[in-house]
């Protein structure tokens, strides 16, 4: 489940990259790739035109702090 995490950050970040480099400029994507905060303050800001990238993104950066590998250990569940 973690590694569906990252897949769903990735395209979301990808996705509003590509979206801020059409609208804003190439500073704008820079900026949405690079920095994660960025990347949800856009997707807050241009709510309009990136509803899905910020739920994948979202929903990814969930799955990723819920399924933490290195959270494993402490749950006494054997890690994969």
């Amino acid at each position: 489940m973690y590694f569906l995490g990252v897949v769903l950050v990735l395209a979301g970040a990808i996705w509003m990259t590509v979206n801020a480099a059409k609208k804003d400029g190439a500073l704008a994507a820079v900026f949405c790739f690079i920095c994660g905060f960025y990347t949800i303050y856009y997707g807050i800001k241009n709510f309009a035109q990136n509803k899905i990238p910020l739920i994948l993104f979202l929903a990814g950066l969930a799955l990723c702090l819920v399924f933490r590998p290195d959270m494993a250990a402490l749950s006494g569940a054997a890690a994969i």
